[in-house]
């Protein structure tokens, strides 16, 4: 593309966006997401951020901010390329004004071995991932003093968000599964 015309841009803009919002502004504007993450915390677990997404709104104020236009070329076959604006808005990102939807919200749940016993997306409530120990676990295992500690650990965490806390499981983890884990961890002695 070439440049067509390049200055100084003066004014607003107010911009549309998904991807740059820290999880600290998500938690700001939707404290119920801030509430499940003390939930987590007063459990005696940890969490780690995996990833947010949002539809957020963010306002740039401009003073003699550099700009670029590229112009539309035409490309074989008749097709033409698209006008683009390149804007150098400084150093800071733009000012958040608003999030509108929280999309996506995805926690790892820490527990003391395992720092992903757990994964949830705390704006659907749902469980996206529970730690092989519990999930893969297979008959005959309990004899094994180690794995049995490690698969108690995740299951107590699993247990939480699916019994207690009521959050669903992904379309690619059978429920079917849980349950049948889950009543078999019954059936063993403490």
């Amino acid at each position: 593309m070439s440049v067509m015309d390049t200055g100084d841009a003066k004014g607003q803009i107010t911009l549309e966006s998904t991807g740059w919002v820290q999880p600290s502004d998500v938690l700001k504007l939707h404290p119920s997401i801030k509430t499940k993450l003390d939930e987590i915390t007063k459990k005696g677990w940890k969490y780690l951020f995996v990833s947010v997404t949002v539809t957020a709104e963010a306002e740039v104020v401009l003073q003699n901010a550099p700009f670029r236009i590229y112009g539309r070329r035409l490309l074989p076959l008749g097709r033409a390329t698209r006008c683009m604006l390149e804007l150098d808005v400084g150093e800071h990102a733009p000012a958040l004004k608003a999030i509108k939807e929280v999309k996506q919200f995805t926690v790892n749940i820490c527990s003391k071995s395992f720092p992903g016993a757990a994964t949830v997306d705390l704006s659907k409530d749902t469980v996206t991932y529970i730690h092989d120990p519990f999930w893969k676990w297979e008959k005959g295992w309990e004899s094994d003093d180690k794995k049995l500690s490690d698969a108690r650990e995740v299951r107590e965490i699993a247990s939480w968000l699916l019994d207690v806390k009521k959050y669903k499981l992904v379309e690619t983890m059978a429920p079917e599964r849980y349950q049948e884990l889950s009543a078999l961890f019954r059936e063993m002695p403490t």
